[in-house]
């Protein structure tokens, strides 16, 4: 009797053991699955291998304005902040944006000069330059870095950029705000 009730509770310690660590390996698979398809799929249209996708933007040229008056050489340094942000949220995702300038191959070559023209005086003015060269270079890969770096200086509490526009998302934001 003793013998029966021991091969009986084996049997059923085994049995429960084999379900265990098959229901272990089964979900240890399908975390392996899962985390293998995420580095393929895109999450909002990104890749989620730490890749971010080459985004397209092709700048305006502008036409009669005088850049000048709008981003005098006096520029205080808080315009410049206010002129990057303004002009980065036409390249980000944030929930909520405030503030809009049309980001162009003119503005940013201006911008430029004026950052240079008061790097001694801005007390971020290196950084500055650092963002409108790149920016004049034709990269934007770095745009969510440059607006956080602004948002952060202003001590930003909501509208935290969280990602890069696609090309389209771009484009669609440019044709409802500049066109």
């Amino acid at each position: 009797m003793k013998l029966k009730r021991f091969v009986q509770i084996s049997v059923g310690l085994t049995v429960a053991v084999l379900i265990a660590y098959g229901g272990f390996k089964l979900a240890q698979s399908g975390l392996e699955t899962s985390v293998e398809d995420l580095n393929q799929e895109e999450v909002d249209g990104e890749p989620t291998n730490g890749k971010p996708e080459e985004v397209e933007v092709v700048l305006k040229v502008t036409n009669n304005e005088d850049l000048d008056e709008l981003f005098p050489d006096t520029m205080s340094e808080y315009d410049m902040q206010e002129a990057i942000h303004y002009m980065s949220h036409g390249l980000v995702q944030a929930n909520q944006k405030w503030g809009k300038i049309e980001l162009t191959e003119d503005r940013v070559e201006r911008l430029l000069y004026v950052a240079e023209f008061n790097k001694d005086t801005y007390t971020h003015g290196n950084r500055y330059i650092t963002i409108l060269m790149g920016w004049n270079n034709g990269d934007f890969s770095n745009a969510v870095d440059d607006h956080n770096f602004i948002w952060g200086l202003w001590n930003g509490t909501v509208g935290k950029a969280t990602r890069l526009l696609t090309s389209d998302e771009i484009k669609k934001y440019n044709s409802e705000n500049f066109n």
